[in-house]
Parts: C-alpha cells; sequence; structure tokens
C-alpha cells in the first residue's frame, strides 16, 4: 500500500535533529509524499531547503491563524515569492476563533488575502478552522466555487456542513484524532465524505494516534498513516488497502 501524508509539519523544531529517520521511516512505511506546512515567515526557509533535500516533501507556505502577530511589514510579498519560486500549496492557513480575544478581523484579512493568492495562482491551499465554521463558509459563499480544490485539514465540523462545503470543490483530511477509542464523530465524518474527497494525515509532530502496542508518549510522525489508516478501515467496516488507494489517488489529485 502507498500512502500521502495530506498535512505534516516536518520544519518543527522538536523533529530536527531525529528528520533524516523520520522520513527514511516514512519511505518504509510506504509514505511516497508528506505534505508540510510552514506557518510563519520564519521557517519558511527551512521549509523550502527540506523540500529540496528530500523528494518526498511537498512545501506549503502560509501564516497560520495563531501566528498573525509575527508578520512583518512584506510578509505579503514574502509569501508570494515563495510560491513562485516552486511548486508549492499555500498553507497552513485558516481561522481560529477559539481563543475569545483572538484579533478575528486580522485572522479574516490576512486569511482572506492568502485564499485569494491561492485562487489566483491555481495552488492548493491547506486550511485550519477551528470554532470558524460560520465564518468560513461565508467566506467561501463570497469567493465562490475554487478551480483548484482546497482542503480542510484535520476536519472537525459536523457532518452535516461537509455537503455545503463540498459545493466549493473542498477536500476533508482527517488524522490520527479518528483513532480516538471515543471519536464517534470523526468516523461518522469520513463516512459522510464523498469518496472522492477525503484524504488522510497525521500533522506531525502533533495528533499522536492511538495505535495497538504503540506508547502514548513522545512525538507523531508520518510513518504512522498506515496505523491510522488500519484504524479507520476497522471502525468503517472496511478493506484497509481499498481506503488507502482512495485516499491516495484522492491526494494526488
Amino acid at each position: 500500500m502507498l500512502f500521502f501524508d495530506a498535512h505534516c509539519h516536518l520544519h518543527d523544531s522538536r523533529i530536527r535533529s531525529d528528520l533524516p529517520a523520520i522520513v527514511r521511516r516514512a519511505g518504509m512505511a510506504g509514505v511516497t509524499h508528506m505534505a508540510t506546512c510552514a506557518t510563519m515567515e520564519e521557517n519558511f526557509g527551512r521549509t523550502a531547503r527540506l523540500a529540496d533535500q528530500y523528494k518526498a516533501i511537498l512545501p506549503f507556505f502560509g501564516i497560520h491563524p495563531w501566528f498573525i502577530h509575527t508578520i512583518s511589514s512584506q510578509w505579503r510579498n514574502t509569501l508570494k515569492t515563495r510560491l513562485l519560486a516552486s511548486s508549492s500549496g499555500v498553507g497552513e492557513i485558516g481561522l481560529d476563533f477559539t481563543d475569545k480575544n483572538a484579533d478575528r478581523e486580522k485572522q479574516t484579512a490576512v486569511f482572506e488575502y492568502q485564499l485569494a493568492l491561492a485562487r489566483d495562482l491555481g495552488r492548493v491551499a491547506n486550511i485550519h478552522v477551528r470554532k470558524a465554521w460560520d465564518a468560513m463558509i461565508h467566506i467561501f459563499k463570497r469567493f465562490g466555487r475554487f478551480e483548484t480544490p482546497v482542503v480542510i485539514h484535520s476536519y472537525s465540523g459536523s457532518a452535516e456542513m461537509i455537503r455545503a462545503f463540498e459545493k466549493f470543490n473542498v477536500y476533508f483530511s482527517f488524522s490520527g484524532s479518528i483513532t480516538h477509542p471515543g471519536s464517534l464523530k470523526g468516523v461518522k465524518n469520513l463516512m459522510a465524505v464523498d469518496r472522492g474527497r477525503f484524504v488522510l494525515e497525521t500533522d506531525t509532530p502533533d495528533i499522536l494516534p492511538y495505535l495497538p502496542g504503540q506508547a502514548r508518549q513522545g512525538l507523531n510522525e508520518p510513518a504512522n498513516l498506515p496505523g491510522i489508516v488500519k484504524i479507520a478501515a476497522d471502525r468503517l467496516e472496511t478493506d484497509a488497502s481499498a481506503l488507502a488507494r482512495q485516499a491516495y489517488e484522492n491526494s494526488l489529485t
């Protein structure tokens, strides 16, 4: 079986010293592609270098909503320059209204600029959404259907919202959170998504999955993706090979 990690952060300082081994283990596990998302200008350079160093790494450049306070006066030009310099996506971008004190207006402005850039350049956008589903759907309605797909990573919205988002050419990524013993919502959502619109991710080094025989400590890595697929298939009562193949084909699309 082949696997495509649709969202991870291989630039993260917590795994920097172990990265060669992480990439090697991913390859041994059948993970052929890893979409690694930058989160702020500070880690654009490292993300680009990793993509140059490892052919399995696909770079994404963007300003994460948690880090909008870090942007420089030239962030728009910096981002566009990075995107034009390589075959890359836009991410991780999005909205996160979990913190009631978050600057929602600034988050929205930064997100909309990046989403428009992804649309205009024909690049895939890798999107973070937390407690901001109504705001996100309103933005999508203003933008209209995307010619190049966008991906909502580690989807945590409702199953009922999936059909509304699919109309805008949205794909839905599911992480190791669906392996949690009590993750009924995640499994329900995966079942609700059109079979041609789901992808799978690890969100490395976070969201460590619940895998048989694996200690619940340490950091996540792309090599855990086959284990996530196996548990997801068991919960969906479907064949793991078929699920992996569909997720892989969707990711390549």
